[in-house]
């Protein structure tokens, strides 16, 4: 067959799936679904939420643009401002600008760029920083303050993060009070958890908000809707019989998911398409062990909360389940 009969039939050389959504055009539909925490923060949080989120975007930004120069990437990454959003949304709104710089430094650095850059990370980025700032820095990533701001649609007078909690301005969140010193403490009811009147990490709390954003991922493909289901719903059933069995000693299902990390975790570091599988039972493999870690480390532990180091166990083994859920070849 000579070259003008080939060109004809379109013979070309793999890969022959195409797709219109590339890693570029994921990138910035995770920074537009992550601007709806990003904006419940600077509202709950005020200035100190600001100042937070541009040190880690510049920051992020620069070393992450000095490395890949050194490794001779040309091609533009906007993956540097995910990073820098994510690792802001995941600290205390009142963390050191210094410190939070440091932490990422060390994501784009250590995580990111010694792997190759985008696309061969084992690890995500802004967890492992947060990890790194948790082993560095384990009480100011601890202190938390009170949300400066009023919540106009909840009644405060019935509950409010602001009376029954500490008046101290910076303490331990309401998950730590329960997990380390009383069990029959006062959580407030759903709402002011899906509203954010709470003390938690800058993104974590305002609920509406990081819901907003896993819709947004999903509706445009950016996100596979396999992992937060398949996260939130075994987090949801081992929260919902440890309750039914002793409610004394658990929390709420709901209150329980709507605390910490969990929503956070599971709209945008499960569904991070670089560090989780790429098999569809892989995924639900994924989703469902992240949930269970989640769990056990959260009420079996010495550590509070479980999302961060749940996720990041299942990112170290997400190459084995590649390689044992990868689909026959066809014809073998």
């Amino acid at each position: 067959m000579d070259i003008k009969n080939k060109l004809k039939l379109g013979i070309k050389s793999a890969p022959h799936i195409r797709s219109s959504m590339d890693m570029q055009q994921m990138m910035r539909f995770t920074v537009l679904a992550l601007l709806f925490p990003a904006a419940g923060s600077i509202y709950l949080f005020g200035s100190e939420a600001l100042y937070l989120l541009l040190t880690c975007i510049a920051t992020a930004v620069i070393s992450d643009k000095i490395l890949g120069r050194i490794r001779g990437e040309k091609t533009p990454d906007i993956s540097g401002i995910v990073t820098g959003i994510l690792t802001a949304l995941i600290l205390p709104p009142s963390f050191p600008l210094w410190a939070a710089a440091l932490g990422v430094i060390f994501a784009i650095a250590i995580v990111k760029n010694i792997f190759g850059g985008l696309g061969n990370n084992i690890f995500n980025p802004a967890l492992m920083g947060r990890a790194f700032l948790t082993a560095a820095f384990p009480v100011l990533i601890t202190a938390y303050t009170l949300i400066p701001r009023q919540i106009p649609l909840l009644n405060n007078n019935s509950y409010s993060s602001q009376t029954s909690d500490s008046q101290a301005l910076t303490g331990a969140t309401p998950l730590s009070k329960f997990h380390f010193e009383d069990k029959n403490y006062d959580m407030g009811s759903i709402p002011y958890f899906i509203l954010g009147d709470r003390k938690g990490s800058t993104g974590e709390t305002f609920g509406v908000m990081i819901v907003a954003g896993l819709v947004l991922l999903l509706a445009t493909g950016t996100a596979d809707w396999r992992l937060p289901l398949s996260y939130f719903g075994t987090v949801l059933l081992f929260f919902l019989v440890l309750w039914l069995i002793n409610p004394a000693d658990y929390l709420n299902p709901l209150v329980a998911l709507f605390m910490g990390g969990i929503l956070f975790g599971g709209t945008y570091m499960v569904t991070d398409p670089v560090t989780t599988p790429v098999t569809p039972a892989g995924k639900w493999i994924f989703g469902i062990g992240a949930g269970i870690l989640t769990v056990v480390i959260r009420y079996y532990s010495g550590y509070p909360e479980g999302v961060m180091f749940s996720i990041l166990l299942m990112n170290a083994v997400t190459p084995l389940i590649n390689r044992y859920t990868r689909p026959r070849i066809y014809g073998t």
